[in-house]
């Protein structure tokens, strides 16, 4: 039986830290549409931070920033990287691989989860983690979700070369080293539009906004589209 817990997400991502957060050192082109979100006095959740650069977003801007990760080698470099940040109490990092950590409700301004979701392994824990985001927003706080599009046409030339379909729209993409090297096989989950819908509406967010976006960060089709991002609301 193929793994997909949890568990191997942590332990990959702990084994390709450094590697990892190389190749993300600076910020996406869709950080700008982001931070149009974020204002000074904000409380925000980064789950899944990984490395923290979802504080590229922040600029100058004023807030309480606080990055959740599963991966202690990914937030290791996440606190190295943003000392200056963490120093004057605009950011706190706190790993949940051991325990969760739990906020007040109707706590933050607006929630991110960049690239994570798509790593949890069933619709049960997809449903848990946005009911608690939903308990701990605010009324009016935004949830903004971005997932891999699998179904691009990006995707399905990869896919075709070694990636591992292990259940519906379910897949095990490789990590390769500069040498070509596989150093594991991380779990994706490809979600549809109508998936999201479904989930959020379980979960009693409004979606504001749902769609595409290309490489380069502008909004696009199914086909172009990389990534698809999701803004709902606790109404």
């Amino acid at each position: 039986m193929v793994d997909i817990s949890i568990q191997k997400t942590r332990d990959d991502y702990n084994k390709i830290a450094k590697h990892f957060s190389a190749t993300r050192e600076y910020d996406r082109p869709e950080f700008k549409y982001f931070s149009s979100f974020i204002k000074s006095g904000y409380k925000i959740l980064d789950w899944g931070c990984g490395n923290g650069r979802m504080i590229f977003c922040l600029k100058n801007k004023k807030v309480n920033y606080f990055g959740l990760d599963q991966s202690a080698e990914l937030l290791k470099i996440a606190r190295k990287k943003f000392t200056k940040q963490i120093k004057i109490g605009m950011a706190k990092f706190f790993c949940t691989a051991i325990r969760d950590k739990k906020f007040p409700n109707d706590y933050f301004d607006i929630v991110f989860a960049i690239s994570s979701v798509l790593h949890l392994p069933d619709e049960s824990s997809r449903l848990a983690i946005l009911s608690k985001f939903y308990r701990e927003l605010k009324k009016g706080g935004k949830l903004v979700i971005m997932v891999w599009n699998l179904g691009s046409d990006w995707a399905k030339k990869k896919s075709q070369r070694d990636w591992e379909e292990v259940g519906k729209n379910d897949f095990l993409i490789p990590w390769k080293n500069s040498h070509g090297e596989v150093l594991c096989k991380r779990y994706y989950h490809h979600f549809t539009k109508q998936e999201l819908k479904n989930l959020f509406k379980k979960a009693d967010f409004k979606i504001k906004k749902l769609e595409f976006v290309g490489k380069n960060g502008t909004w696009s089709d199914s086909k172009g589209g990389q990534n698809l991002v999701a803004v709902a609301v606790k109404s």
